[in-house]
């Protein structure tokens, strides 16, 4: 696992002991968001100095392998694909860096954005942005595929992603509850009501299982089940099991 602060510090550690392998540090201030790539052999960050720092954790030196420094406000999410590397800013754009070939790609949307993310199949992005709209673009040429709305957005860092199987888009919301649409027709399919702001959310890599983080300390999980109606399961005090209509 890997840890953020606000001092600029970022460091990995050992789930299972709580033991903390290694300290990094490097940013000159809060450190936003921390990625590994695929096979956690490198670490990727982004902080409120506007810079991205990959570091390779096979290597004992503390320097990292590259610093992407584009971006001209600051960084709020990365994410990886093999080669790849996709950075959300502050100053509007999203940039895809393609490191085995160095080529940069850079979108315009408009207003802040505070979540970037690979879709299911690595061919798009969904990128959340503080004008209450979450846009889904063709990663190679920037093309808009869709965009979805229903949900306030203008002020705190959301998150969004797609199911695994890239049926739907999947968003937190600042009226403590997190929206589903179904990714082709942007239709709302469902509305999921947390007693919480929800500050994260992850989908489950093979089921239609979410998880989402709240401001309250808490977690819940949301999960599909063949049910017509949704129905409430409690799971432990800090979570609940949801499950939504049949697809």
């Amino acid at each position: 696992a890997v840890v953020s602060t606000q001092s600029g510090h970022y460091g990995r550690g050992d789930v299972a002991t709580g033991q903390v392998l290694r300290r990094y540090r490097g940013h000159d201030s809060s450190v936003n968001c921390v990625q590994f790539n695929a096979t956690s052999t490198v670490l990727i960050s982004g902080g409120n100095d506007s810079r991205v720092r990959i570091m390779d954790l096979k290597s004992r030196s503390y320097e990292p392998v590259q610093v992407l420094d584009d971006a001209k406000d600051t960084i709020t999410s990365v994410d990886v694909s093999m080669d790849e590397i996709v950075v959300g800013s502050v100053d509007g754009r999203v940039r895809l860096y393609d490191l085995r070939m160095g080529k940069l790609h850079e979108d315009f949307l408009g207003s802040p954005v505070t979540s970037v993310r690979f879709s299911s199949d690595k061919q798009s992005v969904v990128a959340s942005t503080t004008d209450s709209t979450v846009r889904l673009v063709d990663k190679t040429t920037g093309q808009l595929l869709n965009d979805y709305t229903g949900h306030t957005h203008t002020k705190l860092q959301l998150q969004s992603v797609t199911w695994h199987d890239d049926s739907a888009v999947i968003s937190s919301c600042e009226q403590s509850r997190v929206l589903v649409w179904d990714l082709i027709s942007a239709a709302v399919r469902d509305t999921l009501p947390c007693r919480s702001f929800v500050q994260a959310v992850s989908v489950h890599p093979s089921r239609y299982h979410l998880l989402t983080g709240m401001l309250d300390g808490g977690m819940q999980v949301w999960a599909a089940a063949d049910d017509k109606e949704p129905e409430k399961k409690p799971v432990e005090k800090s979570m609940s099991y949801w499950a939504l209509p049949p697809r």
